[in-house]
């Protein structure tokens, strides 16, 4: 059973054993020991919860994703998974595409991806629709410069987007072509 499991089994069974008491002490005037409010019990979880326990994991996998214990696998991660510990600064990013079809996205993703071996190219979810964005630019002049690039290659619609940007992302690593295999 995983930490917030427990955690939240823990405060359920607070809750009853409190909800019971208090519909069982009803009729009396005098309680022996007063029992703790859901309100206490709330606020000592509270001060014990730890959200980083429910951040992914490095390597794009989720801490609560199943390793098939019949859990559900967390697929709601679509941009290449990247060091936790790198630090984010205000940049910019190309949008190239925005489309309502995941499918679309993920081929315009792996086409920008061959055209521009050297970026980062990143699919964005803001229902409903999909944004195919690339690079981590720091300055508004780089990010110029690749929407003339992008435009170039076929995508007329780029356009610089604010949005924080990793500092100094690695190199993307990305399988050679089968035709350029050693």
């Amino acid at each position: 059973m995983g930490r917030s499991t427990e955690k939240i089994s823990r405060l359920a069974i607070i809750a009853a054993l409190a909800t019971g008491l208090l519909a069982g002490c009803s009729g009396q005037k005098e309680a022996a020991k007063p029992s703790p409010t859901i309100d206490e019990s709330l606020k000592r979880y509270e001060a014990e919860f730890t959200p980083s326990d429910y951040d992914p994991e490095p390597g794009g996998r989720s801490t609560r994703s199943g390793t098939g214990t019949g859990e559900v696998p967390d697929t709601t991660t679509v941009e290449p998974s990247t060091p936790s510990s790198m630090e984010m600064v205000s940049g910019f990013r190309v949008q190239l595409i925005a489309t309502t079809s995941i499918d679309e996205a993920s081929a315009k993703k792996a086409e920008a991806e061959g055209m521009f071996p050297g970026e980062w190219v990143y699919v964005e979810y803001d229902p409903p629709t999909y944004k195919v964005r690339a690079g981590n630019f720091q300055s508004r002049v780089e990010a110029d410069r690749f929407v003339k690039l992008a435009s170039s290659r076929g995508f007329q619609d780029a356009w610089p987007v604010p949005q924080r940007v990793y500092k100094q992302p690695p190199s993307p690593q990305r399988p050679a072509p089968e035709g350029e295999k050693k």
